[in-house]
């Protein structure tokens, strides 16, 4: 068999690519098996362009005063359910809490010999896509999370009440019920103000074009204007969404009415200070920024 052969049979076997191939021929000295071997070991069987990572889990874990969640993709749901690729996961989150305890940045890199491992072992791509922390910085803040029964949604959230209530079952509660509320509802944002301003901007244009068809006079264009964002708001603004745990049939009562109501019950103040969700494959790349300016910009 000319060498040739041996590296479309190489590529055949392990799907890696051309160079992949004939450099593990080289170091593997022309024997096929041993190429073979070389290339799981280095995790490079699977480069197939045409399969996405849009199957995976999300990871959630607490360390001290810290909360992390990473989302690891792979091709097939059949993939993410091994249990191998469930302890990769918990590596990851291992990895990123260690790093956290040491205040230094968190690359992928750190766990990369475990993916190629994985790799080897799945025959499908593996990627860590994403990852996030929330930090405590103040006395009176409180830590939540969520992740949804078959782990591709996630969510955790800051919130900063008094010192003394922050572990007041009322308020843990409250907190634990948020939590659901962001993984189901797909809030973009905790108020308006602090939605995207591009976000904004785009949603504007899009009515300022439904507006002109509704060929209502100019003078009525603000007003119309102004319900069409309100009910956007209430749509994708978390304090202005229907509380979706709501206990009282019939009634609806917004999420920040729910938390001016307990903050009247306990006489304090309840404020959300950041959330992040995740859901896998819902294809939004986050940038991974340093964990130790992350929530400073929402306060």
């Amino acid at each position: 068999m000319s060498n040739m052969e041996k590296i479309k049979d190489l590529r055949i076997i392990t799907q890696a690519g051309m160079k992949d191939c004939k450099d593990a021929l080289t170091e593997a000295g022309g024997d096929l098996q041993k190429a073979i071997d070389l290339i799981k070991t280095k995790g490079k069987n699977v480069v197939l362009n045409n399969k996405t990572t849009a199957e995976g889990l999300i990871g959630i874990s607490r360390f001290e005063n810290s909360m992390v969640m990473v989302e690891v993709n792979c091709v097939t749901d059949f993939v993410a359910r091994m249990p191998e690729f469930n302890k990769f996961v918990d590596h990851c989150l291992d990895s990123l809490c260690e790093s956290v305890n040491n205040n230094i940045m968190w690359s992928s890199d750190k766990v990369d010999d475990n993916r190629k491992e994985l790799i080897s072992i799945t025959k499908e791509n593996i990627n860590v896509n994403r990852w996030w922390v929330e930090t405590m910085f103040k006395d009176g803040m409180g830590l939540f999370s969520y992740v949804h029964t078959n782990g591709k949604i996630g969510v955790i959230m800051t919130i900063l009440t008094s010192e003394e209530f922050v572990k007041h079952p009322d308020v843990i509660e409250l907190g634990n019920n948020i939590t659901l509320q962001i993984a189901s509802m797909k809030p973009l944002a905790v108020s308006s103000d602090r939605l995207d301003i591009e976000a904004v901007t785009r949603q504007k244009s899009i009515f300022e074009q439904q507006i002109i068809a509704l060929n209502k006079p100019a003078a009525n264009h603000d007003k119309i204007m102004e319900g069409k964002l309100n009910k956007w708001y209430s749509e994708v603004c978390l304090l202005d969404q229907d509380y979706v745990v709501c206990n009282v049939p019939g009634k609806k009562i917004s999420v920040g009415q729910m938390i001016k109501n307990l903050e009247t019950v306990l006489n304090i103040k309840i404020e959300i200070v950041n959330f992040n969700r995740c859901e896998v494959g819902d294809g939004i790349e986050k940038p991974k920024e340093d964990f130790s300016s992350r929530l400073t910009d929402n306060l």
